[in-house]
């Protein structure tokens, strides 16, 4: 309800439910003229009766002490509303939390970039169950313009997963050997690698790479006009969608699901990123196999000719 001073305009917004039923008449802080906010009709009806200028003396003292609580609603009011306000303020704080953790994935929101709400853990996991199952939504609504860094961290973080699970299952011989030694490290066989270069070499690898492999994405959505969102959209695709990948500590076939399931993603998030077709996206993500095989089919008839 608005109460307004009909004398200077002063109004303040305040909770029916705060105003005592009987209040009728308040005092404004602002000017100190005192107004009817409100009348029952009932009572002013047997107002009516009794007159405007009758009520004079100790009659008048009375009255005037039954409607003192009432004149002084508005400075109760307002303490009550300055208190209401830092208590609705802390609510709607922590409203606004649990649903970010209730509903994650609105608007302009990723788990991952908001670990004071989430925590380390549960940020982690919400993001990698938003990529994989709910991409649209994620990379539909993913905002842009905050860095590389948290979208490489978690590319990372997901790629070591992968790492170790493989390198377990590779020791533990449900897994067939690619190489001896080191010799299959770009090929993500880490049997052969030391704890220190798990943790500090092949990060570092993989940070270029995913740089790079963007940077090449990049150039083919540019290609076939479906970058609008610019790098960073693209960058960030790649890194989030790798979420899949975690499949790899299934044994046997979940690096292969993971594989194909990181690829599906792949599409949608630069389709919805960028906010372009189907068919330019298909064409993007052909286009370097078209150019190997173009590459490739110029090589070998080369050495025919030669």
């Amino acid at each position: 309800m608005e109460i307004k001073c009909p004398e200077c305009g002063f109004a303040r917004e305040v909770p029916e439910d705060k105003i005592p039923p009987a209040a009728k008449m308040a005092t404004c802080p602002k000017c100190g003229q005192k107004f009817v906010f409100r009348e029952d009709p009932k009572d002013f009806a047997e107002s009516n009766k009794q007159g405007d200028a009758d009520w004079t003396g100790q009659e008048y003292h009375q009255n005037q002490q039954r409607k003192a609580p009432e004149e002084d609603i508005w400075s109760q009011l307002e303490s009550l509303s300055d208190a209401d306000s830092d208590e609705a303020g802390a609510d709607k704080e922590q409203r606004s939390r649990q649903g970010r953790r209730r509903a994650p994935g609105g608007a302009g929101h990723v788990p991952w970039e908001n670990l004071k709400d989430y925590g380390f853990f549960p940020a982690l996991m919400e993001t990698i169950k938003l990529v994989m199952f709910r991409p649209q939504d994620f990379f539909g609504r993913m905002p842009l313009g905050q860095g590389y860094s948290k979208p490489l961290i978690f590319y990372l973080l997901v790629a070591e997963i992968q790492a170790l699970a493989q390198f377990m299952w590779r020791m533990a011989g449900m897994t067939p050997q690619v190489g001896q030694g080191g010799e299959d490290f770009l090929g993500l066989g880490l049997a052969g690698l030391s704890s220190l270069m798990i943790l500090i070499l092949y990060p570092v690898f993989l940070a270029a790479m995913l740089f790079v492999v963007s940077a090449l994405n990049h150039a083919c959505l540019m290609a076939v006009k479906a970058g609008a969102k610019g790098y960073e959209g693209t960058f960030k695709v790649i890194s989030y969608s790798n979420a899949p990948m975690v499949l790899a500590v299934l044994p046997l076939f979940g690096p292969l699901v993971g594989m194909v399931w990181t690829m599906v993603c792949t599409f949608l998030g630069f389709k919805y990123v960028h906010q372009t077709t189907n068919m330019r996206v298909l064409m993007a993500m052909l286009l370097p196999l078209l150019i190997l095989l173009i590459l490739s089919t110029f090589l070998v008839s080369a050495r025919g000719m030669g």
